[in-house]
């Protein structure tokens, strides 16, 4: 087959909260590969776009792709499964491939959605060989992996075992993203993590085959220029899950920044007790105006359940020393991680000492990839139909997932009793809350989401 035209879709999640939009990053660097080996690329981030399916077969009408690959995880697999079905039978030409988290973990169902070809483990390596081998009429059977279907079986080929390199991909072209759809830039100076918690679907294993991959401190501010510079970026979001990942690295990458002479301010993620008062100065030194710690809990108890591999003195000190240099502190919490009520409870008490700008309250779910997903009964968690993959959803309360520690409505009371004890202290609820509210907190009881970047910021 003749293949000059991809259409990367991104369907939207079925999170039943408002959520802030970042431009997909992954489908980012693939659709940027591709086009340096001649092919042209559009991507549908139907998050981004809203409406309904109707602008998804615009787009595909108009720009009649060879190709369609879905970038799936868990929140919109319901969505891209239809999404997939229906252009099997509106395009029936048209060669279909799925990648993401949700495929790594249950290929051969998104084949029987009917996928042709789903890619496991990193997609810049693999989509660009399995497009060569398609455009040449080569057989699949030699591309890394890759499954498909074989004379009526599913063939899974192994992964690719190479480690992959950050700085060995090309900058992604933000050109692929209408970025009027888009309130800021986003980019990532490394992929996966170290730590293996309990409640966290690690991208090193399910995707990324082993390891992390760090970016080198010169290409990330080299990106930050470009954003800056030729983009207009005010102020870009870090998608890392540990921002380079090292005390010393952070540090470096801080430096050569304010040697850079960017005026582009920044958001990170990193964990809590990897702050210090030297990383926090040099992060805000180099123009750091936020950054997010996942908390996750108030009892030293839970947290080693949850095998966090840190204590909440530990995380205090981090939020304090980021507060003290003038960065603003967004934390993320996790109700009905296996614990009792009274450990739950530990988690307001913290709120109040720690004092964060904003707090995210979540309640757990158990999401494939993770042993609350495999061995649920291990944990005292309860899950009646493991494939409703609607439920799998941040934002909102279910019934599909259960737990035997923690009843629906002590649930709802943990969650009252938070929202009363924050508000005492100050703290507005992201419904009503503004981009002037300094102290700002969300519950799943609540129904946006509070905002990435502020209006003042």
């Amino acid at each position: 087959m003749t293949i000059r035209k991809i259409l990367f879709v991104v369907p939207r999640s079925l999170n039943p909260k408002q959520m802030y939009k970042e431009y997909p990053l992954g489908v980012g660097f693939i659709g940027t590969a591709l086009q340096e080996l001649g092919y042209e690329v559009a991507i549908f981030d139907q998050n981004a776009e809203g409406g309904g399916e109707s602008l998804l077969w615009d787009r595909v009408s108009s720009f009649q792709p060879d190709v369609v690959g879905f970038s799936i995880i868990t929140p919109n697999y319901p969505v891209a499964r239809l999404q997939i079905a229906a252009l099997k039978r509106r395009y029936p030409e048209t060669f279909i491939i799925a990648g993401g988290i949700h495929v790594n973990l249950f290929p051969e169902d998104v084949l029987f959605d009917g996928a042709d070809v789903v890619v496991l483990g990193e997609g810049e390596y693999t989509v660009c060989r399995l497009l060569e081998a398609l455009d040449a009429s080569r057989p699949l059977a030699g591309i890394q992996g890759v499954a498909f279907v074989e004379k009526g079986s599913i063939r899974v080929n192994p992964k690719d075992l190479r480690p992959l390199s950050i700085d060995e991909l090309p900058i992604i072209d933000r050109n692929l993203y209408r970025l009027e759809l888009y309130s800021h830039h986003s980019m990532v100076a490394s992929r996966g993590c170290p730590y293996d918690c309990a409640f966290c679907c690690n991208y090193t294993g399910t995707v990324l085959v082993k390891g992390v991959a760090v970016s080198g401190h010169e290409r990330v501010v080299r990106e930050m220029a470009i954003l800056e510079r030729e983009f207009g970026a005010k102020e870009i979001f870090f998608a890392d899950d540990i921002f380079f990942l090292k005390k010393k690295s952070i540090v470096t990458f801080c430096d050569e920044y304010a040697a850079s002479g960017l005026g582009v301010s920044w958001i990170g993620q990193l964990r809590a007790d990897s702050m210090d008062s030297a990383v926090a100065d040099a992060m805000a030194s180099a123009n750091c105006r936020r950054i997010y710690f996942g908390i996750e809990s108030g009892s030293d108890d839970i947290l080693d359940r949850a095998s966090k591999r840190t204590t909440v003195e530990k995380m205090l000190a981090g939020v304090q020393f980021a507060a003290h240099a003038g960065i603003r502190v967004k934390t993320g919490w996790i109700y009905g991680l296996p614990g009792t009520l009274a450990e739950q409870r530990k988690s307001i008490d913290l709120m109040l000492r720690m004092r964060p700008h904003e707090i995210s309250i979540h309640q757990l779910i158990p999401f494939p990839g993770t042993a609350y997903y495999s061995r649920p009964q291990d944990f005292g968690i309860r899950i009646k139909n493991p494939k409703d993959f609607e439920s799998f959803c941040y934002g909102g309360l279910g019934d599909n997932i259960s737990f035997d520690y923690l009843s629906p409505s002590e649930m709802i009371k943990l969650f009252e009793e938070t929202e009363s004890a924050l508000e005492r202290e100050g703290y507005v609820s992201s419904d009503v809350a503004t981009p002037e509210d300094e102290y700002v907190f969300s519950s799943p009881l609540h129904k946006n989401s509070m905002k990435v970047f502020r209006s003042n910021s």
